[in-house]
């Protein structure tokens, strides 16, 4: 059962507030061109059976493509939008897709992509068709139509979602998810922070994301409240853009918090409560800036833990807090264990791997697309590993480790990377980092020593004013001896993906590039 037609009819008829960058999406208007283009798909011959990706930036085209899609019930395949050449490509032929909606500004990255693939039809927003031969028939997305029912479009059943993963140890797997998982994850969502009429969301990450798709705007759906989807994040400008815009809640990932609470130093305490924000819910806070963070914005933080494949798994409110540094307790959705590599259950504070079992039906993935045998590997004894180090006190609060598959090994010490960052950005003169492995020949050339033990390298935005000397001198009181990073590489921001993300593969590709100051080579004797 196709579970989108409901909740769109009841969303759309009952006035909620839609804005995108701040400006008001009509509900008709968004009818309209929700109509159009699921007529445009419709004669194309896309149906519940077919495969649709999507390539588009925020905007409120992509939301009625999204909608449209949702409503024939085919498998949507959204696509992060920094992706071009071979991995783009391979992600089109693994997903099988038959038509790709893009922006303007992405055609041709797609049609350079597309030979080889099944993408027979390309609709661009923005721009005009092109005659492209030999590869895909481009259309112009379809303007707003005079339609206002879609009743027409809806197919009873729903192929579901496919959310491709980052593949940091191999290629990205499509996350296959069921229509229903997604939206018993809204519902989980907005009962868990008791989102209503009354609210406003606010979500800054971008339509190819769980975060922004299904905890956000879904979220609003099923409780009926007003929405802003804004391109980009600004921390300067955050709480204008939340007065501005009536913002009762917001989504954040990683270091968002963080970043708020910096670029909000100057103002006084009553500047700093000035807006009518309540709650702010999402993963990844620093553990030091949580408290800070309430404290000075009267702000509530719900903190979960979940993945693209089981999310929200385990929750941290501030009305029921597990300790400081926890993401919280199992929730309704999932039972949370850690196990050992042998398959069992590691004793608690012992570190294992974090595994997770779905409690109801219609919240864990199907699978991963095309790929059971990956699925098979990923759920044995019937408990999905995820891929994440962590331990639980005998209360049963979770604490995280790290990502199993990005450790760092140096000196016969398995070091977080998650812990070395969090010490690093409790210094005030740190704005940003991020913590990777190198090895000391990593000058962007192939060194003689392949098999160099990797050395800890730090790329780090720093405040105006701040000494990096200092920052070194202070994470070396801070931290254990064979974790304080050797390389350190300062950097006016960090690379980011649009889920703000650090690139880390980039940074490590880049390798020790010129202005890379070598601890151990800087009158610095810590770790010789």
């Amino acid at each position: 059962m196709n579970p989108i037609p409901r909740l769109l009819d009841t969303w759309l008829g009952g006035g909620a507030a839609l804005r995108v960058d701040g400006a008001d999406v009509p509900e008709a208007s968004l009818l309209h061109r929700v109509c159009a283009v699921g007529e445009q798909l419709r004669s194309l011959g896309i149906d519940s059976s077919s495969r649709v990706a999507t390539l588009m930036d925020n905007s409120e085209e992509a939301i009625a493509v999204w909608f449209a899609s949702a409503l024939l019930g085919c498998l949507e395949i959204p696509l992060n939008t920094n992706y071009r050449g071979e991995l783009l490509t391979y992600l089109l032929r693994d997903s099988k897709a038959e038509v790709v909606c893009c922006d303007a500004q992405h055609l041709a990255t797609v049609l350079a992509c597309v030979a080889g693939t099944d993408v027979r039809h390309v609709l661009v927003s923005g721009g005009a068709a092109e005659d492209v031969p030999g590869r895909a028939t481009v259309h112009a997305l379809a303007p707003p139509s005079g339609a206002m029912d879609f009743g027409r479009l809806v197919s009873a059943t729903a192929s579901g979602v496919v959310l491709y993963t980052s593949g940091t140890t191999g290629p990205s797997k499509g996350v296959h998810h069921s229509q229903e998982s997604c939206v018993e994850l809204a519902r989980a969502v907005a009962r868990l922070n008791g989102y209503g009429p009354g609210d406003t969301l606010l979500n800054f990450f971008p339509l190819y994301h769980q975060n922004a798709r299904y905890t956000g705007v879904a979220a609003a759906l099923v409780a009926g409240c007003g929405f802003q989807l804004d391109r980009t994040f600004s921390s300067s400008r955050f709480w204008e853009i939340c007065r501005a815009g009536e913002i009762t809640a917001f989504n954040y990932l990683g270091s968002v918090l963080g970043m708020i609470l910096k670029s909000s130093q100057e103002l006084g305490d009553a500047q700093a409560r000035d807006h009518p924000v309540r709650l702010a819910w999402g993963a990844g806070a620093q553990r030091e800036v949580w408290a800070r963070f309430e404290a000075r914005f009267g702000v509530a933080i719900t903190e979960v833990y979940g993945l693209s494949e089981a999310p929200m798994a385990t929750i941290n409110r501030s009305s029921d807090p597990s300790p400081v540094g926890s993401v919280g307790r199992e929730g309704d959705l999932f039972e949370v264990r850690v196990m050992r590599p042998d398959g069992r259950q590691a004793d608690p504070g012992e570190v294992g791997e974090i595994c997770l079992r779905p409690k109801r039906p219609d919240i864990f993935m199907r699978g991963y697309l095309g790929r059971d045998g990956d699925t098979v590997t990923a759920t044995r004894d019937l408990w999905f590993w995820s891929g994440d180090s962590g331990w639980l006190n005998p209360d049963g609060d979770l604490f995280f480790s790290d990502r199993i598959k990005d450790a760092i090994r140096r000196k016969g010490e398995n070091i977080s990377a998650w812990e070395v960052e969090t010490v690093l950005l409790a210094q005030p003169g740190v704005m940003d980092c991020t913590v990777y492995a190198t090895r000391p020949d990593a000058s962007g050339e192939s060194g003689e020593n392949d098999v160099a033990e990797e050395e800890v390298m730090v790329a780090l935005v720093l405040a105006s004013g701040a000494d990096l000397d200092e920052v070194i001198a202070r994470a070396a009181e801070d931290m254990p001896r064979y974790a304080l990073p050797r390389y350190w590489r300062v950097l006016p921001t960090l690379p980011r993906t649009p889920t703000h993300k650090v690139e880390k593969a980039r940074l490590r590709a880049e390798g020790l590039t010129s202005g890379v100051v070598d601890r151990l080579t800087s009158n610095d004797s810590t770790d010789r």
